[in-house]
């Protein structure tokens, strides 16, 4: 008789113990995408299509598994890029990208719909990503000097969860609100370990939603605190993982804005 119950990653059989994968084949981690944990919006999809998705929860979106509004993370490696990404009602998706931060993959020149009645032109003459001028204030929507920058800046960070180790890595990815969070809730104590001779593997973060509220109304953001150090074992899983975020493609079509945000100059873009 023939069983038809369903392996789950709790319940994964004797047999693969001790399995090897087999052979290679000609696929490699380029040809797939990484996970993401996401910070849930009352606006986000997952939300009307599974019943475990709330919003103010982190969602991973390879599991399609909820961790409820907290999880702890340690950090393999982390990169900033720029993405050239139209409004979500123009329709265009990513137009240009930087992995590296610092150079566009193309030239060009995009008309891009920033609301119902206004469309501007995006244009990059330079490939080098400061002097295109897309990060400066006043691009997004060049008759308004406090709007956005046209070109988003995106920390990545690639992480591995000590309470879901069998999830293995996944990334998060922070952009517009929540890079403020990152500079002054992560990025600082990272930088401030690492002064004192304590690598970037070692840290054992917190991860807990919070509310915040823009001119737009409210929403779910990032908030970030020390929870220690990783134990060896997880630190040296990091550590073997640190090279494999520039071996991944990262899904980032998700961090389209509404529109440009007309706010007074600050450092969170």
């Amino acid at each position: 008789m023939t069983s038809t119950a369903i392996v789950t990653q709790e319940t994964v059989p004797a047999y693969l113990a001790n399995l090897s994968v087999g052979a290679a084949d000609n696929f490699d981690n380029s040809d797939a995408t990484i996970p993401k944990v996401k910070l849930l919006q009352s606006t986000s999809g997952e939300c009307s299509t599974f019943d475990t998705a709330k919003s103010g929860h982190f969602w991973h979106t390879g599991a399609d598994q909820s961790f409820g509004d907290s999880f702890r993370f340690v950090i393999a490696s982390r990169r900033k890029k720029y993405l050239l990404i139209a409004p979500i009602e123009d329709g265009q998706g990513v137009l240009a990208r930087s992995e590296d931060g610092k150079t566009w993959d193309r030239t060009g020149s995009w008309q891009v719909k920033i609301d119902k009645k206004t469309t501007v032109a995006w244009e990059i003459k330079d490939l080098d990503v400061l002097k295109s001028g897309l990060t400066n204030w006043g691009t997004s929507d060049p008759s308004d000097p406090n709007s956005s920058p046209a070109a988003t800046l995106v920390y990545e960070y690639l992480v591995l969860m000590p309470d879901f180790p069998d999830l293995g890595p996944a990334v998060v990815s922070l952009a517009r609100s929540a890079i403020r969070k990152a500079k002054k809730g992560l990025n600082d104590k990272i930088q401030l370990q690492r002064g004192n001779g304590r690598p970037l593997q070692s840290l054992l973060f917190n991860a807990k939603a919070v509310a915040d509220s823009s001119d737009s109304g409210p929403y779910n953001n990032w908030s970030f605190t020390s929870a220690g150090f990783a134990d060896q074992e997880l630190y040296q899983r990091a550590v073997n993982l640190s090279e494999l975020l520039s071996e991944y493609v990262v899904k980032d079509e998700d961090m389209a804005a509404p529109a440009p945000v007309k706010v007074a100059h600050s450092d969170d873009y």
